[in-house]
């Protein structure tokens, strides 16, 4: 399916995947069509955001009856601003996929409800200030470089309705050393294709042993 700006892309979704430390709570803010929530592993608790009646609706069809997610249409920004997550700590990762700034994008207004330059200030105000792991999309731009100077950033090459174009990845944390979902990982297709093969060769070569061999090369691995 398509989305404007949505993550549903080849590729795209799974690179975000594969730069989340593990985490108890997740939230998608500005979720859009959900492509991160639906195909990500299940936190302990998922919750979905998003001005648009259209856009969480659109996320709750396609996710269908198989994910716990809480739906909430609202503003993230002030939302995410208030005592919203008093409750959760540094266990929670908020993913935002605003619309992006409109100083960097070409064709005019493509959703429901734009992002004005003073909105864009709001929101970086509010994720700095967030006592959690945060990531956010978007394309580069001179307020989000300076503001966010001190996150980790990855930028990728990406195709949308207008061609390919260059976006990036930031995040409040390091690469982490350790993954919430492995179901993706791999730098591209083939790559992703070449681990899900060794995975499941590993897989079928483990449940083929004898049970106390099994368990030996268990406590092997746990070693390492």
């Amino acid at each position: 399916m398509t989305y404007p700006g949505g993550k549903n892309g080849s590729g795209v979704y799974q690179r975000i995947i594969n730069n989340m430390p593990p985490h108890k709570v997740f939230i998608e803010a500005c979720c859009g069509s959900g492509a991160v929530i639906r195909n990500k592993r299940p936190a302990q608790r998922n919750i979905a955001i998003d001005l648009s009646q259209t856009a969480l609706d659109l996320t709750a069809e396609l996710a269908g009856d198989r994910l716990d997610i809480e739906y909430i249409r609202t503003d993230a920004i002030k939302l995410l601003s208030s005592n919203f997550l008093d409750e959760v700590d540094e266990d929670t990762l908020v993913y935002f996929d605003p619309p992006y700034l409109p100083e960097t994008r070409k064709g005019g207004d493509l959703y429901e409800h734009e992002m004005t330059v003073e909105d864009h200030e709001r929101l970086l105000r509010c994720i700095k200030r967030l006592g959690c792991m945060v990531m956010i999309s978007g394309y580069r731009s001179g307020l989000y470089d300076f503001e966010l100077r001190s996150w980790y950033c990855i930028n990728y090459r990406t195709q949308t309705r207008r061609g390919m174009v260059d976006e990036s990845l930031l995040m409040n944390f390091e690469p982490p050393n350790e993954l919430h979902d492995y179901s993706f990982l791999g730098s591209n297709f083939r790559d992703r294709e070449r681990i899900k093969r060794k995975k499941q060769r590993w897989k079928t070569k483990i449940e083929n042993m004898d049970r106390l061999e099994r368990l030996a090369i268990m406590e092997a691995l746990q070693n390492v």
